[in-house]
Formats: C-alpha cells, sequence, structure tokens
C-alpha cells in the first residue's frame, strides 16, 4: 500500500514538480523520477531536473535549447501555482524554486499536528520482517563489537517500523558448544559460590583461567569434551547446571542491552533447536530438492550435500559439495542455519514451544523458545535480516544461495545479511578466550562515557541535585556511544574515541541532545499552547527556510534509509550514517537559525513565528533521536 503525501511535506512539493515537468515535457512520470535531484548549492534551486540529457538523446538535440523550451512551457504552467515559485535554467539544468512561504507554512503545520508521528508513514504497512540479532555467546559480557551489532539491529528495527513494516526481534542464544561445555565443567568443578561480580563478567573470568586449563592437561580437556555430549541430554546435571547459567548470563548481558535501550521480542535458544525435530524435519524437506544428494562414496561417504556446482559461480571449484549433514547424522553449522532459516520463514512448522524470560524494563516480555511450555504462532515474514559480522559473509551467503536451491527462491532473495566490520577501543584488541576485553567490556565503555559527561552536566548544572544529574549522564553517555557506532558506514572499521563521541559542540550525540534541550528551554519561556494565527509569511529569512526544508526532509529521509537497503552478492547495506547525518545537518541548521534569527527578542508577531519553527524543530529532532535509539534530553 503506498503511502499518501499527509505527514510528508517534502513530498507534496516533490510530487507537484514531477507533474508539472512530466505534463510539460510530455514524458512518463515515473521518467522524470530518474532525473529529479536536489542541488547542492540552494541557489540553484530547491529541487532540479536533468531530463534535458535523456530527451536530447531521444531526439538527437543538445540538451540546452531544450531545458529552455521546457522552462519556458513551465512559467506558464505555474502562475497560478500556490507551490512553485518560480523556474529558471542553467545550462541543461532546469531548476525549480519552491513558494517558500507556502513551504514553511505547510512544514510547520504538518509537524506540529502529527507531534510524536511525525515521520511515520505507511509505505510498507502489511510487510512484516523478522531481525537477528546481536548472538552473542552466554559466557562472557558484551565488548563494544557487540555493541555495534545491536545498536545496528535496533536501529534497522526501529527504521523498518517508522515506514509501517511489523517487525519481530529475535535473538539467537547458543546453549551449546565446547565454551558452555568448558563453564558448566568449572562450575561443577566449584560448586555453589556466592557471585558479587556482574554474572556475565564473573563468567568471562572463569572462561579465561578454564581455557588455559582446556589447553594444558588432556585430562581436563577429556573431562570437558563429556560434559560437552552430556549437555545433549536435558535431564542429566550438566544440562541443568548449563540451563542456569546460560539463563543467569543472558539476563546480566541483557542489563546492557536495557542500558542502551535494546529490547527483544523472543530468544531462540541452540538446546531447543537440537531437540525439538526441527533438524529431522529440515533434512525431510532437503532430500526432496533435486540438488541436495546423500553421497554414497568418496571421503564424504554417508553426508547429506548441497552440490553448488549447479549455480554459475561455483561450478569450477575442486569440491562442490557442501556437507549439511555428516554421515552420522549430526548437522554442520551450515545445516543448523539452513534449517534455522527455513524455520524463520514459516517454511518449517513451528516445533517450538515457548516460555517467559523475562519483563524488560520497556514493560514487554520477552519469551524463550523450548520443550515445554505455550504454543505461539510468529506467523509468515516478507524478509529475514541477520545482523552478523563482515566475517561471516561467505557463511551467509551460502545458506542463501542453499535455500534458493531448495526452490524457495524468494525466501532466498528476502534472506539479507546485514554486516559490519571490526569496531575496537584506542590501543585495545579483544578476544574472550585470552581475556582481553577484562576492563574494556560494553558496560565499562557506558561507565567511562558516562564519567566523562558527568563532569560536563555538572560544570554547567551545579545547582541540581544528584539525581538529575546522574539521569541526564547516563542519557548523554549512552547516547554517545550509540551515535558514535551508528555515525560511520558499517562497512567500515572503527575505533571508539570517547573525546570524539562524547563531544559537545560537534558530530555526536551530546551537540543534538543539547539542541533539543536548548529549543525546549525557549518554548518554556512562552505558552505552550499551540497558536493558530501565527502569520507565517514573516519568516522569510535565510536561516529560516533552510531549517523548513531540513525539518520538511525527515519522513523521506527514513524512506531513502528503508530503499537504500540493496542486496549485494555478500550483503545487505544499511545506511545508518544516513540518518546521524540528517540529524547533524539538522541541529546544525537550528544552532544557524538560533544565531541569526532571535526569537524571544522578535517583535510580537515575527516571535510567534519563529516559535512555531521551533516547536516543529524540537519536534522532528526528538523523533529522529528516538530512532536512532538515542535518549532525548529536556536539560542539559
Amino acid at each position: 500500500m503506498k503511502q499518501d503525501s499527509l505527514g510528508n511535506p517534502w513530498k507534496v512539493f516533490y510530487e507537484e514538480v514531477v507533474r508539472l515537468l512530466a505534463d510539460t515535457a510530455s514524458v512518463e512520470i515515473a521518467t522524470i523520477k530518474r532525473f529529479i535531484e536536489v542541488p547542492p548549492d540552494p541557489k540553484l534551486g530547491d529541487i532540479a531536473c536533468t531530463i534535458a540529457f535523456h530527451l536530447a538523446k531521444e531526439q538527437k538535440m543538445k540538451p540546452f535549447p531544450i531545458a529552455e523550451e521546457i522552462v519556458s512551457k513551465l512559467r506558464e504552467s505555474i502562475k497560478d501555482n500556490p507551490l512553485i515559485d518560480r523556474v529558471e535554467s542553467k545550462g541543461p539544468y532546469i531548476n525549480l524554486f519552491f513558494n517558500r512561504t507556502e513551504y514553511v507554512s505547510r512544514t510547520v503545520h504538518e509537524v506540529i499536528q502529527t507531534n510524536d508521528r511525525y515521520g511515520l508513514t505507511d509505505e510498507y504497512k502489511g510487510k512484516r520482517a523478522l531481525i537477528e540479532f546481536p548472538a552473542v555467546n552466554p559466557s562472557k559480557p558484551w565488548h563494544i563489537g557487540h555493541t555495534r551489532n545491536a545498536v545496528l539491529g535496533d536501529t534497522l528495527c526501529n527504521v523498518l517500523q517508522a515506514t509501517g513494516w511489523e517487525v519481530i526481534k529475535l535473538d539467537y542464544i547458543n546453549d551449546l558448544g565446547l565454551q558452555i561445555a568448558q563453564l558448566t565443567w568449572k562450575l561443577m568443578q566449584m560448586g555453589e559460590e556466592e557471585v558479587e561480580d556482574k554474572y556475565d563478567h564473573y563468567l568471562g573470568h572463569l572462561y579465561v583461567d578454564v581455557q588455559t586449563a582446556f589447553e594444558k592437561d588432556e585430562k581436563v580437556k577429556a573431562e570437558i569434551r563429556e560434559v560437552a555430549r552430556k549437555l545433549e541430554d536435558l535431564d542429566s546435571d550438566e544440562s541443568r547446571t548449563s540451563i542456569k547459567m546460560v539463563t543467569a548470563c543472558v539476563k546480566a548481558q541483557y542489563q546492557t542491552a536495557y542500558r542502551l535501550g535494546i529490547f527483544h521480542d523472543y530468544q531462540v535458544w541452540e538446546s531447543a533447536i537440537a531437540h525439538s525435530g526441527l533438524l529431522d524435519a529440515a533434512k525431510k524437506i532437503m532430500l526432496r530438492a533435486e540438488n541436495i544428494i546423500k553421497l554414497e562414496e568418496g571421503e564424504k561417504a554417508g553426508c547429506i550435500v548441497a552440490r553448488l556446482d549447479m549455480l554459475d559461480e561455483f561450478k569450477d571449484m575442486q569440491d562442490p559439495y557442501k556437507v549439511l549433514f555428516r554421515s552420522d547424522g549430526t548437522r554442520t553449522y551450515t545445516g543448523a542455519d539452513v534449517a534455522l532459516q527455513m524455520w524463520k520463514f514459516g517454511i518449517l512448522d513451528d516445533p517450538f514451544k515457548y516460555q517467559f524470560f523475562e519483563t524488560q524494563p520497556n514493560g514487554k516480555d520477552i519469551f524463550r523458545t523450548s520443550l515445554s511450555g505455550e504454543d505461539r504462532n510468529l506467523g509468515k515474514f516478507d524478509a529475514v535480516f541477520n545482523v552478523i559480522g563482515a566475517p561471516q559473509a561467505h557463511p551467509q551467503r551460502l545458506i542463501y544461495v542453499i535455500l534458493g536451491l531448495l526452490g524457495y527462491k524468494e525466501q532466498s532473495e528476502n534472506s539479507h545479511h546485514i554486516s559490519y566490520e571490526f569496531v575496537g577501543l584506542e590501543d585495545v584488541g579483544f578476544s574472550g578466550r585470552k581475556g582481553t576485553w577484562i576492563g574494556y567490556s560494553s558496560d565499562v565503555v557506558i561507565d567511562r562515557a558516562k564519567e566523562l559527561a558527568r563532569e560536563e552536566v555538572d560544570k554547567r548544572n551545579p545547582d541540581e541535585s544528584e539525581t538529575f544529574r546522574d539521569s541526564v549522564a547516563e542519557k548523554i553517555a549512552t547516547g554517545a556511544v550509540r551515535y558514535f557506532l551508528l555515525n560511520a558506514s558499517p562497512d567500515r572499521k572503527i575505533t571508539f574515541r570517547w573525546k570524539e563521541a562524547l563531544d559537545f559542540n560537534g558530530d555526536a550525540a551530546p551537540y543534538l541532545q543539547y539542541s533539543h534541550a536548548r529549543a525546549t528551554r525557549i518554548l518554556e519561556k512562552v505558552s505552550k499552547n499551540c497558536q493558530t494565527d501565527v502569520d507565517m509569511t514573516l519568516l522569510t529569512h535565510e536561516a529560516e527556510f533552510a531549517l523548513s526544508k531540513a525539518i520538511a526532509r525527515f519522513p523521506e529521509e527514513i524512506l531513502e534509509t528503508v530503499r537504500g537497503l540493496q542486496k549485494s552478492t555478500w550483503g545487505t547495506g544499511f545506511q545508518s550514517n544516513k540518518l546521524t547525518s540528517y540529524c547533524y545537518n539538522l541541529a546544525t541548521l537550528f544552532s544557524k537559525f538560533y544565531d541569526t534569527c532571535p526569537v524571544l527578542k522578535a517583535d510580537n508577531e515575527l516571535k510567534s513565528a519563529r516559535i512555531e519553527l521551533v516547536r516543529a524543530f524540537k519536534i522532528t529532532i526528538a523523533n529522529c533521536l528516538k530512532l536512532l535509539g538515542i535518549p532525548v534530553v529536556e536539560r542539559m
């Protein structure tokens, strides 16, 4: 269902320009849209069109006279048009200028009318997405790389929801495997003991110790492998110890997530996958496919494999057989991941029961997959997004390729790997096994950011209460971490630097939060009621129009971010930095407006008009901050 232009002031003007150009040039609307752009310099127009280049090729003429002719006709068409002020040609370019009074008036009106819903559209209403993130092993605390995953996944959810998608947030909990066996062994060796640290930190320290013992002592290694085997028996002491441990660890990890404003709907546990019958059901479907076979001879005899040489990109592989299930019946990582992707799309009937895990600080319950509990139908999904690091690009690609080999072409095409690169701290690398995260976990990063923020908050608010200053510092720290991780393209490696993240005067969250707080203080000094008889024609200053244009663009910026989720061979691009850039630009334009256009000292009628513009800015930047998951601060 396509959205209309209600609540999207930019689109009202854009569609009018497209209609005028299409009628004047006798070209289809879809064609005109391909040649619309926003000039980098506002002196060249508010919107421009390069259709003359296209028509010149068709008519075998030079583009300049074509542009002149179109502009001549347009001048007649816009004489009584309330939206377009004038049109000019600059060589082969057609430049149109909006009626500024009408543009500002419509923009401010729409923003104030829609308020906290400004920016939301229903272009993708009816679409459903399942998004998995961050899938951190339940054996240690999050480090800053895990946090980048979580922040990207959470922001993607927000952006999709803003355009009408229904989103289910899924976390994957790997409660089986060697790491879990090592920790379970260690805990059973130690017995019950009082844990004073945050539990994920406690386990992280234990893991470093047990990993050292595992590498040096063959007896320990054998005992741990026996524990790993017993974890498959859900009635064993080992399994019960493991489940208790993993539950406590995940709850501790989620305390970090909650500080960052990150919440989920469901968890899928590896042990539930292993015992639910999901893998057997997937295997049966796989064996019906022409390109999934059981090998009868060779090194992989007895294995169920995908024949990748049926596809052009893999036809020259020396060994084109990708093992999905080994000869002893156990699944490989690829086999399990393909089965899980089939479940996510509803290709396989849901074999799980669901148990309550905990109530999150946002008031919503999160449920985990289990073998007992209640039935919960997650339903069908139009797209599945897996937020996983860049090194997993090839394994993810294989999952989607094999899904296509099984005959599920549409699901294969709608499987998306949101890839992101490594993120580190200054002079620090991370390894869970070696314990190099110790002292540099996400908790420590947020705490350090809070300390730095608190110093600035104390300077600005010496007379405020301890509770106020602590609360504001926490919000600034959370915003600083999230913004820094979103403000670089996910395909870039980045290094987290506290000074850059906590910049109150530059491209960082505190600057944006302060812009909102500044607007709030202005509005606190005037009547809270929106005025209905304000003369918006008084807003003629260049800074006022520039700010209005940026405000009007907000719904379109969100839509363009979603449209930009373009899939390539090695992942789907997510331009999180497009929205941070928009928000920073919006705050910068407000600062210029604030410096050049006095609000409270202006004459009464002009003051009233500028107050409404400030109100529209405050709503817009608040909605953008929420989209990015950055706490809105009323006072700093």
